[in-house]
């Protein structure tokens, strides 16, 4: 049974588990992967992003990691998109567990209010992204490609020899690390500017305008995984109107990254973005220790960028195609469930059966009236199915999303909504007769205890699925603080 759920960055056990499923699909049948490094991986979820949250999700076969993604939105633009990257082990695919992990995607999405959801995919030469089997998951799903790069690589040390003449009219400023203070504000209206020229197809993508704050706090994570080389160019006025920027990696020993690379319109047609490469090289030179390819990438249809490219010696070596898909927002059926657990720790589940065979253990609760508060359909559905009347101050546990056909009739899925009641063990009588319960599927109960749920293996699902996890932590933890998402 696939289970889905977020991981625990801190957790260094479950993080490598995650991390070492996200490379090896990542990188697999493909000879120039970038793939950002472990420890570039780790200090960039651990640590605080005002701009992006960043979930790393895992999917599980019983206690084995056989899935992993990575889950993102922005913060302060973009606000009705997800960005999701979904790795499977070679040896795993096609067992549902992409599928499984989309489906977390989609209800994480929905419970954010998100509707866009968007995806890169690296495609190696010798296929296409009507062949690639990451392309062709992503079609089943419905994602539209609307941007296409080139993923360009020059071996390194770099020895291609590129002749320029000399320049007139501008200088070049450049800098290893953090952007000197007096070069700050200029360098972020830089910034700003690349995210409005870059191309993006037919992505729906808000440019980024940067603030000097802001783009001081990015170089801040940035230098716990990388150096930063950066070329700026400017008038011999100081009008500023250009900049490149290569990211040095401190924890991956072969792959270097040269992003951004920007001309204003104003200043194109003086060569400047060769010089500006040429210069960015000389610092890579100075400061490359082991590391063996220089990686970047185009868009296709940017013809200029192409041609200095290619004078650099770069070589298409990959596809970065750009996705979309956008969903309606899911009409889901809001529910209230309660976790009811004796002084044992034993946890009351009814047993729920339906029409195509089969059957799940799930806590008591049900579907919210309209007009009810949470706490108020709790109180009724106890009162109705086991015959107890739960705390008016219920701890809230956990709040569940599943945007999944056959959860509700008329509805695109459910949220559940869980919250714990201590009780004395009791016998569940309540004001529902059997045959009453029957009709809304409920087929009896059952005292379970902590090691009869974390030994269960079926063939009767639990709900929530990661069950047996979420009672570990409330048993080891307590409640939280605040609600704990899950999916299915």
């Amino acid at each position: 049974m696939i289970t889905v759920r977020e991981i625990d960055p801190h957790d260094e056990q479950a993080f490598d588990a995650w991390y070492a499923v996200l490379r090896a699909g990542a990188v697999a049948d493909r000879e120039v992967p970038l793939v950002f490094s472990h420890q570039a991986t780790a200090n960039s979820l651990r640590s605080d992003n005002p701009i992006k949250t960043r979930l790393p999700v895992a999917a599980f076969d019983g206690e084995r990691v056989v899935g992993a993604m990575l889950f993102e939105y922005y913060l302060k633009n973009d606000l009705d998109a997800v960005i999701v990257e979904i790795d499977v082990l070679p040896a795993e695919r096609r067992q549902g567990i992409g599928t499984a992990l989309w489906g977390w995607a989609r209800s994480k999405a929905a419970s954010l209010g998100r509707t866009i959801y968007q995806a890169e995919l690296a495609v190696p030469d010798g296929f296409t992204p009507e062949t690639w089997p990451g392309s062709l998951f992503a079609a089943k799903l419905g994602f539209v490609v609307e941007h296409v790069e080139d993923h360009l690589v020059v071996p390194l040390p770099y020895e291609h020899r590129v002749e320029l003449e000399p320049l007139e009219g501008y200088e070049l400023i450049s800098w290893a690390g953090p952007c000197p203070e007096e070069y700050l504000p200029v360098y972020a209206d830089l910034r700003s500017a690349m995210a409005r020229d870059v191309p993006i197809g037919g992505m729906s993508r808000e440019p980024k305008v940067w603030t000097a704050d802001e783009l001081r706090q990015l170089e801040e994570r940035t230098a716990r995984s990388y150096q930063a080389l950066v070329v700026l160019a400017r008038t011999l006025d100081g009008r500023p109107a250009g900049y490149t920027v290569m990211y040095l990696p401190l924890t991956d020993p072969d792959n270097v990254q040269q992003l951004d690379t920007l001309v204003l319109r104003d200043d194109r047609g003086h060569n400047l973005g060769a010089h500006l490469k040429a210069a960015n090289l000389a610092q890579l030179a100075e400061h490359r220790t082991t590391q063996k390819w220089l990686h970047t990438w185009t868009a296709e249809t940017n013809g200029a960028m192409q041609k200095v490219n290619a004078r650099f010696g770069f070589v298409a070596r990959e596809k970065n195609v750009e996705c979309e898909l956008e969903l309606p927002a899911p009409t889901l059926r809001p529910a209230a469930r309660a976790v009811v657990l004796d002084p044992e720790d034993r946890i009351l589940l009814l047993r729920f059966e339906f029409a195509d065979g089969h059957a799940v253990w799930a806590p008591p609760g049900g579907g919210v009236e309209a007009e009810e508060s949470l706490p108020q359909a709790l109180a009724r559905e106890l009162a109705e199915e086991i015959g107890i009347e739960p705390p008016a101050d219920a701890p809230h546990l956990w709040h569940q999303v599943t945007v999944a056909d056959g959860h509700a009739a008329g509805f695109d899925g459910v949220t559940n909504d869980y919250f714990l009641v201590r009780t004395d063990a009791f016998d569940p009588a309540g004001s529902m007769s059997v045959e009453e319960l029957q009709a809304e599927n409920v087929h009896g109960h059952r005292w379970w205890t902590f090691e009869e749920i974390q030994s269960h293996r079926g063939p009767e699902y639990l709900s929530p699925r990661t069950l047996p996890v979420l009672l570990s932590r409330l048993r080891d933890d307590g409640p939280p603080a605040e609600p704990v998402f899950i999916g299915l």
